[in-house]
């Protein structure tokens, strides 16, 4: 796979399931998990650019399966 493939899979996800905010979400965190560094970066830059960050909410933990101790949804955590 190429350099970007994971980002541009991602991306291409997104944009196929814009349509239902609970996948958009779902999908969101599987490539927070799989993207690392200046991918993630772009990643969340293209987030904010289409406007689908706004679709990303506080949804329960437990909902998706993902583990408390996971860094990316610590802020998660605090707003409860």
């Amino acid at each position: 796979m190429g350099k970007n493939s994971f980002l541009s899979y991602y991306k291409t996800i997104l944009e196929k399931v814009s349509f239902d905010d609970k996948l958009v979400e779902k999908e969101y965190w599987k490539a927070k998990q799989f993207l690392t560094g200046n991918e993630l970066q772009e990643f969340d830059n293209w987030m904010r650019s289409t406007g689908m960050i706004h679709k990303i909410s506080a949804a329960p933990v437990s909902e998706f399966g993902f583990s408390l101790t996971d860094p990316s949804r610590q802020y998660l955590m605090q707003q409860d």
